[in-house]
């Protein structure tokens, strides 16, 4: 097929560098949509055999509008309606060619570059990227449906390809030697919006990491410093100075399935299974919710398990100040008793801080319960 599109532009001689560009990226736009209808048309022209009987003979009976979202712009095209001269059915020669479009309409290019789009940012801005960058007229009803469709197909995909889960006894080969290293595992779920679901969706995640290298030791004073390298030293190096180290390997694990928690859990003793370190310790760290817990009784049962700290510290100093609120005291009493905590739970004395919340929780006897010190205590006690 031979199709040929002229280009002709009016440019203004005293407009600016980014107006010439606008005006010469819609005149190209409005050529490819003439380049697109003008193929269409030139294909009916070398299809017109009938598809059940082959027959060449056949009469055009009217045509039928059909609008097109490419890439470059709507396109509308007018198919053409033929009637076999020898067996009398009616057909469309463009219907093969507009087969592949996605929901009727959506060439396979823009259903492309819509998903890429709705999954990068929010619809309505992906809508307006894709306006300016490439012409495309494409709403953002239309870019979450495209999305959500190959999200669907893509999670069909992983669902048949993922490996047979792993069994939840928790026993290990006793044949494999055990190794010294320890590999840390991280659980924790995180809400984000979603306008099929009310509230939003939960995405969980897990993270193992293992092969722990130190990356720089500590630097120790030498004798051989003079007093101004000393006092640099010193200057330095106010706080102890500990080797820094890092994590080598990292697997990651993430999951939307909102029915159950057990997928991020299989997904989790999987990785595991997969790097070969089952044999080596493990250490659990989640901020303490109960299907973290659930699926670490159930996967890892032989784990340590350790809050994290940003979760621990955060529910801590909303008790300290709601106990200070309280009971009247100064900046000063909240500063103290938020630096003994501190102490206490940083050493991983979680007695002595489970002692000192409960003497505040007793003291309050007669007022007006105090919601985050309940918490507090309920999130060292599980």
């Amino acid at each position: 097929m031979h199709i040929q599109v002229s280009l002709i532009v009016d440019i203004d001689a005293t407009t600016d560098l980014a107006n010439m560009e606008a005006q010469i990226q819609a005149a190209g736009h409005h050529a490819m949509r003439q380049g697109l209808q003008q193929g269409i048309r030139q294909w009916e022209l070398n299809h017109r055999s009938c598809p059940h009987c082959s027959s060449g003979q056949g009469r055009i009976e009217g045509t039928v509008a059909q609008t097109i979202q490419s890439l470059f712009g709507t396109v509308r095209i007018a198919r053409v309606r033929i009637r076999c001269q020898q067996c009398f059915h009616r057909f469309c020669p463009a219907q093969p060619l507009l087969q592949p479009l996605q929901r009727g309409r959506v060439s396979t290019a823009l259903a492309d570059a819509a998903c890429l789009a709705g999954s990068s940012w929010p619809y309505r801005h992906a809508a307006q990227v894709l306006a300016r960058l490439s012409g495309a007229q494409i709403s953002a009803e239309e870019i979450r449906l495209l999305t959500n469709a190959r999200g669907h197909m893509v999670a069909k995909e992983q669902a048949q390809d993922q490996p047979v889960p792993v069994p939840t006894t928790g026993q290990q080969d006793e044949g494999e030697p055990h190794s010294a290293d320890r590999i840390i595992i991280g659980l924790d779920g995180g809400w984000v919006p979603n306008r099929e679901r009310r509230g939003g969706m939960e995405g969980k995640i897990a993270v193992v990491a293992s092969h722990k290298v130190i990356v720089n030791e500590p630097e120790a004073p030498s004798g051989n410093m003079s007093w101004i390298e000393l006092e640099r030293y010193v200057q330095h190096h106010r706080t102890p100075v500990v080797s820094r180290s890092r994590w080598q390997k990292r697997r990651y694990a993430a999951t939307f399935a909102f029915t159950e928690a057990s997928v991020i859990g299989q997904q989790a003793a999987q990785t595991v299974q997969v790097l070969g370190i089952e044999q080596q310790e493990q250490v659990v760290i989640a901020d303490g919710a109960q299907w973290i817990k659930t699926q670490t009784q159930r996967h890892f049962p032989e784990a340590t398990c350790i809050l994290d700290w940003p979760h621990l510290w955060r529910t801590m100093i909303k008790a300290v100040r709601a106990v200070g609120l309280q009971r009247e005291e100064d900046a000063k009493w909240v500063t103290a008793q938020s630096k003994q905590l501190r102490t206490w739970l940083w050493k991983g004395q979680i007695e002595k801080a489970q002692e000192r919340l409960q003497r505040w929780q007793q003291e309050g006897r007669g007022h007006p319960k105090v919601k985050a010190l309940q918490a507090a205590l309920t999130y060292l006690k599980n």
